[in-house]
């Protein structure tokens, strides 16, 4: 019997990727992971510019709902591999469902900006627009972290296409802590050292992992532009003066142990946006989509 090309390489792929695994564990586990998406059935696409993972079950001539998801600062559309997969208690997709994982500018191959300005807040949410109009007129949107920051703006700039929005542990609002600051800066120039005490701070239930894995962390997130962004990164941008004219449906999702962005900030969220629901998510941390796949899955695709 012989194996579909796309399963063959997939094969192929997971082989070496085992293979692999004792001596280069991030890039082996990275490959077993975009295997598991292509054997899912979740595929690699390009849209004006933006590089995303696509998993689509929307059949011509029937009603096709669209979801886009958007990553955070240093982190890329991988991080919805098990939303995408249905993994780790979450559920699928339903059928019907078009969903779109996006890389952000100049993140895994996505095209970056021709100018500086084009990492700001409000040109990604311009970049996106342009690219999620070419699909569906009408889209649900979720964004982690950064990601929730740029899914906000996208609902301001593009309310005729955005129907509602899921903020996830987002960004958007000032910090007078500092944290969200001190994040910034560690995501801006990434060593080793930060990104293993990033990892404790963000996760529920952080994993060990020896230094080689978090120099290899430290080398991936700074090949995807941080530093640009965080450059780009302007006060007049922020939520505060804007929140109140988000008029959708929004969710506001928050995993209670995050350290990385204050909780003040999501439940500031939820006072300025109308009609806004905050939803704090137990044992849980700054990524949800990893931790708490089953909880995302659940506000993603719950019946509109």
């Amino acid at each position: 019997m012989r194996l579909p090309k796309s399963a063959a390489l997939a094969l192929a792929a997971l082989l070496a990727a085992a293979a692999a695994l004792a001596l280069f564990p991030l890039e082996a586990a990275t490959t077993l992971r975009k295997t598991a998406l292509l054997l899912g059935g979740v595929r690699r696409v390009r849209i004006v510019g933006l590089n995303a993972y696509e998993k689509d079950s929307c059949a011509a001539g029937r009603p096709c709902r669209c979801v886009a998801l958007i990553h955070g600062l240093g982190d890329s559309a991988l991080t919805w591999d098990a939303v995408l997969l249905g993994r780790k208690g979450a559920s699928s997709p339903p059928p019907g469902t078009l969903v779109l994982a996006l890389e952000l500018p100049g993140t895994e191959g996505s095209q970056p900006p021709a100018e500086p300005e084009g990492y700001a807040i409000p040109a990604q949410a311009r970049t996106v627009r342009d690219a999620l109009m070419t699909r569906c007129p009408e889209w649900s949107v979720a964004g982690n972290s950064l990601g929730g920051w740029v899914a906000a703006w996208l609902a301001l700039e593009w309310p005729a296409g955005v129907r509602r929005l899921v903020l996830i542990n987002s960004a958007g609002l000032n910090d007078p802590t500092g944290v969200a600051r001190q994040t910034a800066a560690v995501l801006s120039a990434p060593t080793a050292e930060k990104m293993k005490a990033f990892a404790a701070r963000a996760y529920h239930a952080p994993r060990a992992a020896p230094m080689r894995v978090w120099r290899a962390v430290a080398d991936v997130i700074g090949s995807r532009h941080a530093s640009r962004v965080v450059a780009a990164l302007r006060v007049s941008d922020l939520l505060e003066k804007r929140a109140h004219a988000l008029r959708l449906p929004v969710l506001i999702l928050w995993g209670e142990s995050d350290r990385i962005l204050p909780r003040a900030m999501g439940e500031g969220l939820h006072r300025l946006i109308p009609g806004s629901r905050f939803e704090l998510l137990p044992a849980c941390g700054h990524l949800p989509q990893q931790e708490c796949p089953a909880a995302v899955s659940r506000a993603l695709f719950a019946p509109l």
